[in-house]
């Protein structure tokens, strides 16, 4: 029902002009920092576009190479409020020495990290560099290390979110990979990007990051690739004590009841999340699941939603490699991660050794992690898609199902084909093909038989999952706060 209180009308007009004043304030000061015609953005217009107007304080301001002000440190450091939280951040200034990393810069990059840690708050890392001063040869590539130290001693503490506005290649693509979120740009003719650029031993070959999913966002513009991080850190933990926690919302959104019958993949995670304000991950690489972080009621959680408009929905290597980052991640921080099953199995076309490793990675990190965990069977689950994604024998807490859900061993079409198939062939008219596999249908996948071996919660009707599920991730808040001492880091 439309809103129609006319205090209520004028407040928010209020807040919508402040906030459009806001973006407009933010927008000259973006400019006055660096923004070129064509788009492209200095590192300090960056700094500036990144963070809140005007909360930003460089560190390290004058760490240079010598004493000689052209010889100025290729990064800028600092601090300051993205959203009203605190958030650390470095970018690579590629106007000093092509953003050359050097050992002043390592320095600070380093110092920026361990400062971040200590004050339990998030790292932004803003790559655009042509590699290391080679000049300084060993003590650039010595300061590289502690960076690359300084990174993995902060997993599983504080989240690192890596943006790629530029070049980032050899050693910086690989610190920059190893951040628990990367987000990443296209190119402007939508060719992909050449942002991360391969090993010389590859003769230079460019790869796209968001495709090989080493990328979870592909933003389009510079200003989206902001935005998309600033958003991202409203829904995560600021670090892995907090656990999550519930943000200020409309508790109106906490009774809204959608139909969820029939949705898929991306459809599915706006209808759960709040007012559909889900933020997609891993759009390029996940095929037949769709993977987002996404407010539920007032909670920032992650979702995953099987997608069968792609590979039918199966467990490919891109979504069980997308999964298994998402929620190590979810574990190391206390978020809650949610899945929207619907897989029909693993994807027998992919017999790669590399796929195996995928599945076997996703088996440890579901099977091991403490997070809460809510499930709800919205299609199919059949063996690995069961077992994988949402068991509780796996660790899910609150396990739900849809009335025409179907939870077996395999398909009904599959297990009639293997055990019943004497029954076709002897053209026994009262067991034809189709008869036989709704009779499996409904006496061995039946959501009910799950229920009654204890596998699933509570059957429920589409309209009553989404208020269910919040109810569930309310539960399992006291859960995310416990227990941080066994968090493992990546």
């Amino acid at each position: 029902m439309a809103n129609t209180n006319p205090i209520k009308k004028r407040s928010l007009r209020r807040q919508l002009t402040a906030e459009k004043l806001g973006e407009m304030l933010r927008e000259i000061e973006v400019d006055a920092a660096g923004k070129v015609g064509d788009g492209e953005y200095t590192a300090r217009a960056r700094i500036t576009a990144l963070f809140d107007r005007g909360s930003f304080a460089e560190t390290g301001r004058f760490i240079n190479r010598s004493s000689d002000p052209d010889e100025a440190s290729g990064v800028i450091t600092g601090y300051g409020s993205v959203g009203g939280r605190l958030v650390f951040a470095f970018a690579e200034d590629r106007s000093r020495m092509k953003g050359a990393c050097d050992s002043a810069g390592g320095k600070k990059i380093r110092l920026l990290i361990e400062t971040a840690v200590r004050n339990g708050s998030p790292v932004v890392g803003i790559f655009d560099s042509d590699g290391i001063s080679v000049t300084e040869g060993i003590s650039a590539l010595s300061a590289l290390g502690e960076v690359a130290s300084a990174s993995a001693a902060a997993a599983g503490e504080v989240p690192r979110i890596a943006l790629i506005p530029g070049v980032c290649g050899a050693t910086s693509a690989a610190i920059a990979a190893s951040f628990d979120f990367v987000l990443s740009l296209r190119r402007k003719d939508g060719s992909g990007t050449d942002l991360f650029a391969a090993p010389p031993f590859q003769s230079g070959e460019l790869i796209n990051p968001a495709v090989s999913g080493i990328s979870c966002f592909e933003a389009s513009s510079e200003p989206e690739l902001y935005e998309t991080a600033q958003k991202l850190i409203s829904l995560i933990p600021q670090n892995s004590s907090e656990g999550c926690f519930i943000s200020d919302h409309d508790p109106s959104e906490e009774n809204r009841s959608p139909d969820l019958g029939g949705l898929t993949g991306r459809a599915l995670c706006e209808a759960v999340s709040d007012a559909g304000a889900s933020l997609p991950l891993f759009a390029a690489s996940s095929e037949g699941l769709a993977i987002a972080a996404a407010p539920l009621g007032g909670v920032g959680c992650m979702i995953a939603a099987g997608d069968r408009t792609v590979s039918d929905g199966a467990l490919t290597r891109g979504a069980a490699e997308a999964l298994a980052k998402t929620a190590a991640f979810a574990d190391a921080f206390g978020m809650p991660l949610v899945l929207l099953t619907d897989c029909p199995g693993i994807d027998v076309s992919d017999g790669s050794p590399e796929y195996l490793n995928s599945l076997a990675e996703l088996s440890k990190v579901m099977a091991s992690s403490t997070n809460p965990r809510v499930t709800a069977f919205v299609g199919r689950a059949y063996g690995a898609g069961f077992v994988l994604l949402g068991s509780r024998s796996s660790g899910s807490d609150a396990v739900f199902a849809l009335p025409d859900s179907a939870i077996s061993a395999m398909s009904p079409e599959s297990s009639v084909a293997f055990l019943w198939n004497e029954k076709v062939r002897a053209n026994d008219l009262s067991s034809s093909r189709e008869m036989l596999e709704r009779e499996w249908r409904e006496k061995y996948s039946s959501p009910v038989e799950a229920a009654i071996a204890g596998e699933v919660d509570d059957i429920l009707p589409a309209d009553a999952l989404r208020p269910r599920i919040i109810s569930a991730v309310y539960m399992l808040i006291g859960k995310s706060r416990t227990g941080r001492g066994r968090r493992s880091r990546k």
